[in-house]
């Protein structure tokens, strides 16, 4: 039996999947161990290893992919535990990356400091050269001040070096001397160029992501080496592979190569989960969020393509390599109950994480979480926590949260535990409903597919709140990332940046960048061992209209780059330019700014494994009932309780009830319907 698994590393959580050549499916969720995230996969796997009733070894010799989402470069800089770092720039310009765009995110409030950037000032060098804005040499490089920097930072113990000059990615050769001299006289540097890392204008975004990967480099290469080196030792022979943060994953050693590439793995892997979802019904405009023990996750797919930017912030810190365009919020099953200064309860984003846990856990958590609330409410059995792996202890709960909440507010235990449900699906609602407005799209015009081991709980109300007509709750929904990782694809992306007014743009010279980059797509596909018949290479580019700051990408048809080829790239601008902020017009002078080309390798799609069939009436699954909390009868109502495990396709389950998986827990409030899919997935249109 060969295998394909599926692994990611969460803030509370590390998920596994293992797909066999019959399309069987099983899951694996243990606590993810933060000083040590090895730690957690490792259990992972061996608790994968268990369900497939094989040794580690014998699993490990038999998986054929394995595709792995980590945290670890996100949780470096959120911590600042990366590597002492330096940054080598022109003279003149070693500040930018203090002064940014602008010094603070609101530069109006003196009371807020400006963010500390990951080099600090001692560490920022200079050196003699400059380039101009055609990428000419106006002042040659001083290998002698080169020198000097590199022994300063010698000097001060850094262990990674940043090199980001003016318009290097135009004429890298000043940077590519650099890297040398720092390999003569500093060999046990690691060396992050701007030129390699992010070729493209805008100072200083490329010096920030410069510095993100010179910063995360040595940390993410040792613990991918350490994982790789133990997998090999267990018996691993199959392709190791790592979720990037545009979607797709690379082989392990080029992604290691790019560390930045891997700063936002964690939940990159969404939008496949929910297309192969979505693909089932038939939808392609969907909403995905993702609510596990510390955040909750939410991206757009419009008609089926993958919304992704190349401006985000990680902390404070810009990051500008193209990343899955998802909105993160501090708001999951361990997020806390807190009074701010007015006597106002919120919820979250303070987080009790993996240890010590909401206060049910008993690891000595005293704080009332979304989790603690839902036990109280009914809505998760103390019993069948992760299938029973965890028991859970409901006093304990009910303490937390009366002397926590209750007791503040002069109310009981289960109306603040209604309270903390009621704020924590606002808190999501408004945050979604925000992603929607600020990007131009109507959720109505959506259908929601709600994952996370903590997203079905809450799923349906968000339905009410958002006006959103259909949701989907895959049968994967705890494993969400780690199974679409087992869905995506090989992805590498290239860019080169070439400034052009309308009708002034040199086809002979996008044709030579596009052969570059072309040449470097195939070249990286090839070193991962891509056949030909799997390699996909797509291109794109950035245009604006004249005068305007923001870009916006677009698809170019394939084949030979010619005037047509440009011009429907054009007309697709101008579509979606419309799309996005209500107004086009054919007759503006246009930008051309950047040109793109993502080398796609594709992966055999895993199958998924159809249910038995049943008719509507689902007491086959019937467990039992348990007093549950709904906001329509106002209190405690006996409520039916199923088992995920034995529902059929086409059961139809009526609310109030509850559907208890192995590793979630799926509410189902009244005037609610939801019906079972023939893969074991969970759709409702609304209320009956």
């Amino acid at each position: 039996m060969i295998f394909r698994v599926g692994i990611d590393c969460g803030g509370t959580f590390t998920d596994g999947i293992s797909v066999d050549e019959e399309g069987r499916m099983l899951t694996a969720k243990e606590a993810s161990t933060p000083k040590d995230l090895t730690v957690g996969v490792r259990n992972t796997l061996l608790s994968l290893a268990r369900s497939n009733t094989l040794s580690l070894k014998e699993f490990l010799n038999n998986t054929a992919i394995l595709i792995h989402g980590t945290t670890v470069g996100t949780n470096t800089i959120l911590t600042r535990s990366g590597a002492k770092t330096g940054l080598i720039a022109t003279a003149g310009y070693r500040d930018c990356i203090e002064f940014r765009r602008i010094p603070k995110s609101d530069m109006f409030n003196w009371r807020m400091p400006c963010p500390k950037p990951l080099v600090p000032r001692y560490l920022r060098v200079e050196v003699e050269e400059r380039l101009d804005w055609r990428g000419h040499v106006k002042t040659p490089l001083n290998e002698d001040s080169v020198r000097k920097a590199v022994a300063h930072l010698k000097k001060e113990g850094v262990e990674s070096i940043a090199v980001s000059l003016l318009f290097s990615f135009l004429n890298p050769s000043h940077e590519r001397r650099i890297a040398e001299i720092i390999q003569e006289d500093f060999p046990e540097a690691h060396v992050s160029l701007s030129s390699t890392v992010w070729p493209a204008i805008s100072e200083f975004e490329r010096t920030s992501t410069t510095a993100i990967d010179a910063y995360i480099a040595p940390g993410v290469q040792n613990y991918i080496s350490v994982l790789h080196d133990w997998l090999k030792k267990e018996g691993f022979r199959g392709e190791f592979l790592l979720m990037q943060s545009n979607g797709g994953v690379g082989s392990w050693n080029v992604a290691v190569e790019r560390a930045a590439t891997l700063a936002v793995s964690g939940p990159a892997a969404a939008p496949s989960a929910a297309l192969t979802i979505g693909r089932l019904h038939e939808k392609d405009n969907l909403m995905s969020v993702d609510m596990g023990g510390t955040s909750f996750d939410f991206l757009i797919i419009d008609k089926g393509r993958i919304l992704t930017k190349t401006e985000s912030v990680i902390s404070d810190v810009s990051f500008a390599l193209p990343s899955i365009d998802v909105d993160t919020l501090g708001a999951g099953g361990g997020s806390i109950a807190w009074f701010d200064v007015t006597n106002t309860l919120r919820v979250g984003p303070r987080s009790a994480g993996a240890s010590p846990g909401p206060a049910c856990y008993g690891n000595g958590g005293e704080e009332a979480t979304v989790t603690d609330a839902n036990v109280v409410l009914g809505y998760i059995s103390p019993d069948f926590f992760l299938g029973g792996a965890i028991p859970l202890k409901k006093g304990l709960a009910e303490r937390a949260i009366k002397t926590k909440v209750a007791d503040r507010l002069g109310i009981s235990t289960m109306q603040a535990a209604a309270a903390i449900y009621k704020i924590i699906n606002s808190c999501m609602a408004d945050s979604a409903s925000s992603a929607f407005a600020k990007r131009g799209y109507d959720p109505r015009d959506f259908t929601l597919c709600v994952a996370g081991a903590a997203g079905p709980a809450h799923g349906l109300r968000l339905m009410q709140e958002l006006g959103i007509k259909r949701v989907l709750i895959p049968k994967l929904a705890p494993v969400y990332c780690a199974f679409g990782m087992t869905a995506s694809d090989l992805k590498h992306d290239h860019t080169r940046f070439y400034y052009v007014q309308g009708q002034a743009l040199d086809l002979e010279h996008v044709r030579k960048l596009y052969r570059e980059m072309e040449a470097e797509g195939k070249k990286t596909l090839e070193r991962e061992g891509v056949p030909e018949e799997r390699r996909r290479l797509v291109r794109s580019m950035d245009l604006r209209y004249f005068g305007q700051f923001r870009e916006v990408e677009v698809e170019l048809p394939g084949g030979p780059i010619t005037k047509d080829t440009i011009d429907a790239g054009v007309a697709a601008f101008h579509v979606r330019h419309g799309e996005m902020y209500g107004y086009s017009d054919k007759t503006y002078p246009i930008e051309f700014m950047n040109f793109k080309l993502s080398a796609i390798g594709t992966l055999p799609s895993a199958e998924l494994k159809r249910i038995g069939q049943g008719s509507k009436d689902a007491s086959g699954a019937l467990k039992g009932e348990r007093e549950a909390f709904f906001e329509e009868t106002g209190g405690l109502i006996k409520t039916r309780v199923y088992d995920g495990e034995l529902l059929l396709a086409g059961n139809l389950l009526e609310g109030p009830c509850i559907v208890e998986e192995k590793t979630t827990t799926i509410v189902i409030p009244p005037g609610f319907i939801m019906r079972v899919d023939e893969y074991g997935n969970y759709i409702t249109d609304g209320s009956i």
